[in-house]
């Protein structure tokens, strides 16, 4: 492990998913703060405007629309997103598939913004009670009790192609 300025180890984050997975009971939101602008008069320079038209103009072929690309482009990602925070398995779906179509969901949406804590948390909420049952066997008890690494890599090891689980539906 690296260490910091003082000489001193980092400590791990030893929290749980059930603990990750907890609203704030503080009263304030979550990691996301939104910032008061104080400003109420402000505006682009010309020269500001230009420089991002000369540097981000559409390369598209002649008769393209560099409007409507950004506009489908958006619309793809926003339901790609969608996809992933309503991701739910399928009722003929292996474990092995829904977390396959998962991380392709995942890889498809590359700006997702989701933290890994969430990613795992929206998986297992999407599967079926009995992959529940499943997984928390092979976790010796609740899969929310361990630590996000421990479950990334217990989902792993339970989908690898040459396990001996059974995971089908």
């Amino acid at each position: 492990m690296a260490t910091e300025g003082n000489g001193d180890l980092p400590v791990p984050d030893l929290r749980t998913m059930k603990e990750l997975c907890q609203p704030p009971l503080n009263g304030r939101g979550g990691p996301i703060a939104l910032i008061a602008i104080q400003a109420t008069n402000f505006g682009l320079k010309n020269d500001m405007i230009q420089q991002v038209q000369n540097s981000c103009q559409f390369h598209g072929l002649s008769g393209d629309d560099a409007n409507k690309h950004l506009e489908n482009s958006c619309m793809s990602h926003r339901a790609s997103k969608n996809e992933i925070t309503n991701f739910c398995q399928h009722p003929d779906e292996s474990l092995f598939e829904a977390w396959e179509r998962y991380k392709l969901l995942i890889d498809r949406c590359p700006n997702h913004n989701m933290l890994p804590v969430t990613q795992i948390d929206t998986f297992y909420n999407g599967l079926t009670l009995r992959h529940h049952d499943t997984i928390n066997a092979a976790a010796g008890g609740t899969f929310m009790k361990r630590r996000p690494e421990e479950c990334y890599d217990l989902i792993e090891n339970m989908t690898a192609p040459h396990n001996d689980w059974d995971t089908s539906a």
